[in-house]
């Protein structure tokens, strides 16, 4: 038996899965732009550093001594602090940006061939949450070696940088929004056509008649709508056109067999008259049991509520009271809306299957979720998995001389197990360890 697909709808499904996407590739394209404008902020402000020392280093060549102190007090700006000393503040072992050197040594050229030193201290400001503190920001320390030993000092401190996160949190969200009710609107367009789709194969597996199923949606369910209607009026012909002509042959037979087991009493060898009545008996059982199947097939029987275990109870009871050994353990009341009748006879069918072919029939019942499952076990030899999977079959009879026939006439597992699909379940057979058959028939409380 196939157990229901359980889930997160559609519309959920698709919602998720679109708004994970979309934080993924948004914390990708903030890295990126991240990644990109420091490098691009940087470069930027090392021209900036280098076209600011160039220009001094020229000036400084070019004036004596006693304007040296008015140009570095116009050179000291914010963020910008400039001196001249006898010490450099970048010390020969620190840890230098020996990149940064080499870029302003090729500026500086012919301007002077003195030592260069160069060192980046803090950690960069650019943060994807706003300005930090300025405690410990990113700064270019510069050391340049002047002539009569003297160093310029300068030391650059990067400004804030600005973050991308607001903006692009609030672009995301825009994005999210609209997405995921694009998302809504397609898979509720998906969805309805498909659950009705569902609902009426389901139906149909369970032999009922289906209403012609909406042809709306895509295309392509659309195009599925009318190919799944096409199939199931054709179908439906097919099985009603079967039924009535099983029907109609096992009602017609019914006079002749008459007919014939009222002339086999003038037959007065006792032998062949035997023969005949068993033969005629037979016959009888077989057109009846045809009958029975085709007016099944048609599911005429509303279905209604009933205590299932009180149901299967009492059909074991009568079992019993025609002689066969049937125990029923007895359990709590089990509701199911079904249709009882049909219930009952694929149940007897079983049941009288056990006591003719294993000796006897131990019946009980247990419910899983709304699963309700009635199980019969017997003594008997068993089967082996060929025949378990034949027996099934329509007029499908076992070799006699085995005596692990289960089908009797043929057709009582196949009607009990229509009748089982009919309510959602099925009859599945098994070896029981130690010796015997189970049989156990599922259906679903409705």
């Amino acid at each position: 038996m196939t157990a229901r697909p359980r889930g997160l709808p559609l519309w959920l499904e698709l919602s998720v899965a679109i708004l994970i996407a979309l934080i993924a590739s948004n914390a990708v394209t903030v890295g990126v732009i991240e990644y990109k404008r420091s490098q691009e902020i940087r470069s930027e402000r090392l021209s900036t550093v280098e076209d600011r020392l160039s220009a001094l280093v020229a000036l400084l060549a070019r004036l004596p001594k006693t304007e040296r102190k008015n140009l570095l007090k116009i050179a000291s700006v914010r963020g910008e602090r400039i001196s001249i000393g006898a010490r450099p503040r970048v010390a020969e072992d620190a840890a230098r940006d020996a990149e940064a050197e080499a870029r302003l040594r090729k500026v500086l050229g012919s301007e002077t061939n003195a030592e260069l030193r160069i060192a980046k201290r803090g950690n960069p400001d650019l943060s994807l949450f706003g300005p930090r503190p300025h405690t410990n920001l990113e700064r270019f320390s510069v050391a340049i070696a002047l002539p009569n030993d003297e160093w310029l000092n300068a030391e650059f401190v990067w400004p804030e940088g600005a973050s991308l996160l607001p903006d692009m949190v609030f672009s995301a969200l825009i994005a999210s929004i609209a997405l995921i009710a694009v998302a809504i609107w397609l898979s509720l367009r998906v969805s309805g056509p498909l659950r009705r789709l569902s609902r009426a194969s389901a139906e149909m597996a369970q032999g009922k008649t289906v209403a012609p199923v909406p042809e709306t949606g895509p295309v392509v369910l659309r195009t599925a709508a009318s190919a799944f209607n096409t199939m199931s009026r054709r179908l439906m012909a097919t099985l009603d056109n079967q039924r009535v002509l099983l029907a109609s042959i096992a009602h017609d037979l019914r006079t002749p067999i008459t007919s014939l087991m009222i002339k086999s009493e003038f037959i007065n060898d006792p032998e062949l008259k035997e023969r005949m009545r068993v033969s005629l008996e037979e016959l009888q059982t077989t057109t009846e049991a045809a009958l029975e199947a085709a007016q099944t097939g048609m599911g005429e029987e509303r279905p209604r509520e009933v205590d299932v275990a009180a149901l299967i109870e009492s059909m074991c009871a009568d079992a019993a009271d025609l002689g066969g050994d049937v125990t029923f353990t007895n359990t709590k009341p089990m509701k199911a809306n079904c249709r009882p009748n049909e219930i009952r006879r694929a149940t007897r069918n079983l049941v009288e299957n056990a006591i003719r072919y294993g000796k006897r029939a131990r019946v009980s019942l247990s419910a899983v979720g709304d699963v309700i499952a009635v199980v019969i076990d017997d003594d008997g030899p068993g089967l082996t998995k060929d025949q378990i999977a034949r027996v099934f079959e329509p007029f499908v009879r076992l070799e006699p001389s085995r005596n692990r026939e289960t089908g009797g006439l043929g057709l009582g597992l196949t009607l009990a197990r229509a009748v089982a699909r009919g309510h959602g379940g099925d009859i599945v057979l098994e070896n029981r360890q130690g010796g015997g058959l189970r049989a156990t028939l599922t259906m679903r409380e409705r």
